[in-house]
C-alpha cells in the first residue's frame, strides 16, 4: 500500500477544494441572469394574476407586464400602477407578514378610488400543507375579490381576516373567513391586510 505525506495530502485537498470553489463560482455566476429572470418574472406572474390575468408562462409575464404596469414605489412600499384585465386601472401593493412557520407574502390590486380589493394572491416559503398553505388557494384569494376597505362611515378597517362567528361588528364586505386549523397564518394575512392604510 502506498503510503502519502501530510504534506502531499495537504496541498491534494487545497487544489481540490480550489477547483470545486472555481467551478462553483463559474456555475454561479452563469446561473446568475437565468435567476433574476425568474425571480422578476414570478413577480409579474402573482401581481398579474391578482388583476386577473391568468394562464400567462414566464416570458409572457414579463412582457404584458412591462405594458400595462408602471411602478410608482414610496420608500417603504413596493406599489404599482396597473391596468387590470377587466380594463379598469387599479393599484398593486406588495404585502409582507410573517405566518407560522415562516415569511408569506403577496400582492393585493385595489380599485382606482382605493375603496375595493379587485384581486389578491399569496405565496408563503414553508407553511403546512393542507392548513396554512391554503392561504396559495383560488377558494381563499376568491374571497377577497370585492370585499371593501373602509366601513359605511368611510372609517378604514381593511378587510379582516377572522373565524367565522367572531367580531360581529366587522361587516361582511370588510372581512374574510379564516383558514380552519390555520389560525397562526390567517393572522399573519390579516396583519398584512391591516397595513393597507400605511
Amino acid at each position: 500500500m502506498k503510503k502519502f505525506s501530510n504534506t502531499y495530502i495537504f496541498i491534494y485537498i487545497t487544489v481540490l477544494v480550489l477547483v470545486i470553489a472555481v467551478v462553483l463560482t463559474l456555475v454561479t455566476t452563469g446561473l446568475k441572469p437565468r435567476r433574476d429572470f425568474n425571480k422578476q418574472a414570478e413577480k409579474c406572474q402573482q401581481i398579474l394574476q391578482a388583476a386577473g390575468y391568468n394562464g400567462l408562462d414566464r416570458q409572457k409575464s414579463v412582457e404584458l407586464f412591462a405594458k400595462v404596469a408602471e411602478k410608482t414605489s414610496t420608500d417603504s412600499i413596493e406599489q404599482y400602477k396597473i391596468v387590470c384585465s377587466d380594463g379598469t386601472t387599479g393599484k398593486a401593493v406588495r404585502l409582507d407578514g410573517k405566518g407560522l412557520w415562516g415569511a408569506i407574502w403577496g400582492y393585493v390590486v385595489i380599485s382606482e378610488d382605493g375603496t375595493t380589493i379587485k384581486g389578491i394572491t399569496l405565496d408563503h416559503k414553508s407553511e403546512t400543507p393542507g392548513l396554512g398553505a391554503k392561504i396559495t388557494d383560488e377558494t381563499f384569494l376568491n374571497a377577497f375579490k370585492g370585499k371593501k376597505l373602509y366601513d359605511k362611515d368611510g372609517k378604514f378597517v381593511s378587510v379582516r381576516v377572522l373565524k367565522p362567528g367572531t367580531s360581529a361588528e366587522i361587516s361582511a364586505e370588510n372581512r374574510v373567513d379564516a383558514i380552519s386549523g390555520a389560525t397562526i397564518t390567517s393572522r399573519g394575512v390579516d396583519e398584512m391586510m391591516r397595513t393597507l392604510s400605511h
